[in-house]
């Protein structure tokens, strides 16, 4: 039986995570420019310290799943460094996503709760509110109004060529790539609740 002060320890990182991925291009973008490249992995150290905290309490272990993707991953490691571009920096960068982050999926499986799940829909949809009207803003606005700066303050804007003069507009996000999964995920939320 897991201690529940552990377990609410664990659903307050895995809130903070979750706010973390919606806002991290806003961190790069307005509010901490100037550290737009350490920002890259703020939501490591939160992800790190889930894995541990769910490791040592017995709560997960890597599973066949995960133990399958860190095989592909060193993997590609070596694949990466011996014939591909051979930067170890790089490919560092990239080997923490599967180390890192993919255990996350099945650590919040075993955290959440049905009650939880719902509250993280109810917050994504409210924030899809406020994602719209900034996409509408960012969408209207001229690559250099300061709601379209790009990481790190760049003034030539975070829109992404469109057609018609316009651009597409990345909303919280450090790419339109984000707010593409943001706003499928928010339909498949509103249908859910349209549902129940």
């Amino acid at each position: 039986m897991i201690d529940q002060e552990v377990l609410r320890s664990l659903k307050r990182a895995i809130w903070l995570y979750f706010f973390l991925l919606i806002f991290e291009g806003a961190l790069r973008k307005w509010v901490l420019p100037g550290l737009s490249e350490p920002l890259l992995i703020v939501r490591d150290p939160v992800a790190i310290w889930i894995l541990y905290k769910s490791i040592i309490s017995g709560l997960w272990k890597p599973n066949g799943y995960v133990l399958s993707i860190y095989a592909v991953s060193i993997l590609a490691l070596v694949l990466a460094l011996f014939i591909g571009h051979g930067n170890i920096l790089v490919a560092i960068y990239g080997l923490r996503i599967t180390l890192i982050h993919f255990p996350l999926i099945f650590i919040i499986g075993m955290v959440f709760n049905r009650e939880d799940v719902l509250k993280m829909g109810k917050a994504v949809l409210w924030l899809c509110i406020g994602m719209t009207i900034l996409v509408a803003i960012q969408f209207y606005s001229p690559q250099s109004a300061w709601v379209n700066l790009g990481i790190g303050g760049d003034l030539e804007g975070s829109g992404f060529g469109g057609a018609a003069g316009f651009f597409r507009v990345p909303g919280t996000f450090s790419f339109t790539n984000g707010l593409a999964f943001f706003l499928w995920v928010s339909s498949g939320l509103y249908f859910l609740f349209l549902a129940r």
